[in-house]
């Protein structure tokens, strides 16, 4: 019975460490950066954005929270306040051009879209699920983290707490 209960525990404990993860402001030293093409195969560096919010977010077509949320980031794309932040898409899947242009336009995708490269981008990879979105300071640290879809309300809350913090 011990063994049970510490087993019970354990699981506990490791979900109750998952909700945290799944949604957490986090302060990391390290300034990131990627290069991905668009695409149109335009490469595209994180570090162009330097002094700007960036909001990063991992999907793929095939993921239905990630269709779910797409609505929403547009509207954060179109946010002036409290702050005007870059979103980027990045596809985490292996989809012909066509097909993606094709699914973006159906959704009216007018924020910046780019191909997941073949190396992992670290330290937004190895993704722990789909959709995955990060918010990037200006300084060029990720600041949060949400595995699951996000909502407008989620990421303007977020900017607010983190903006006032400046």
């Amino acid at each position: 019975m011990k063994k049970l209960n510490r087993i019970i525990v354990r699981v506990g404990a490791n979900l109750f460490a998952f909700a945290l993860f799944a949604s957490t402001a986090i302060a990391s030293e390290q300034i990131v950066d990627f290069t991905l093409p668009d695409i149109n195969g335009k490469s595209h560096s994180l570090s162009d954005y330097r002094g700007q919010w960036v909001i990063v977010n991992f999907w793929a077509t095939w993921c239905g929270p990630c269709i779910e949320e797409i609505p929403e980031l547009i509207e954060v794309s179109k946010l002036t306040d409290p702050v005007t932040p870059v979103v980027i898409g990045i596809d985490f899947e292996e989809i012909d051009t066509e097909s993606l242009l094709e699914f973006m336009n159906a959704l009216k995708m007018d924020y910046l879209v780019l191909r997941v490269g073949e190396s992992p981008l670290v330290p937004f990879e190895p993704l722990k699920g789909m959709p995955t979105t990060f918010i990037v300071s200006p300084e060029g640290k990720i600041v949060f983290r949400k595995i699951a879809a996000v909502t407008k309300e989620i990421l303007v809350e977020q900017l607010k707490a983190l903006t006032k913090s400046e």
